[in-house]
């Protein structure tokens, strides 16, 4: 798969959307950004945004599905529905996640991601693996383990110098393997 990679958000955009999406105090921004189904693996998603409640970071999932009104009711990650700009969400995220672990081919909003040099901590199934290199642009855990994605969540959001490496290699990555030149 190759796309067109996202325009940067300003300065401005930014502050507006994450005034938008609850984003408070400068805290951390971690994303999933997929269809409210179970193999989605939104309840793992879930049981990371509990691990890590006492820490700075706000925990967002974009989309809709069968699952909608049950995943609402939660107090650990705000659920927005179906966005139409999903981009604006990704603009100002700081770690995609993506937990599948039932249908998943090459995941477009991560890849979006990666042309915004955001890192990734993603579970080994499907389509991930082809798209997150571990230790380059992200990390891969385990399916239905939300104690590990937790824990590679912070790992990498803890760490500044892994930080920008990742989100180094995800532009580089992107750039070199999934642009929509590239294909």
């Amino acid at each position: 798969n190759g796309i067109t990679p996202l325009k940067p958000l300003t300065d401005e955009e930014k502050a507006k959307q994450r005034e938008r999406f609850g984003v408070k105090d400068g805290r951390k921004v971690v994303s999933l950004v997929a269809r409210l189904e179970t193999v989605k693996g939104h309840d793992d998603f879930i049981s990371a945004a509990k691990k890590l409640s006492d820490k700075n970071i706000c925990f967002i999932a974009a989309g809709n599905g069968s699952r909608e009104e049950e995943l609402k009711n939660n107090e650990y990650v705000n659920f927005t529905g179906f966005i139409p700009d999903a981009y604006n969400l990704i603009g100002i995220t700081d770690l995609s996640v993506n937990a599948s672990f039932g249908t998943e081919a090459t995941s477009i909003s991560l890849l979006e991601g990666m042309s915004l040099g955001i890192p990734a901590v993603v579970t080994q199934y499907g389509g991930n693996p082809g798209v997150i290199e571990y230790g380059e642009n992200g990390f891969l855990v385990p399916i239905h383990d939300g104690a590990s994605l937790a824990d590679k969540i912070y790992e990498v959001l803890s760490n500044d110098e892994l930080y920008e490496k990742l989100s180094c290699g995800a532009k580089r990555i992107f750039a070199e393997r999934f642009t929509a030149e590239s294909y």
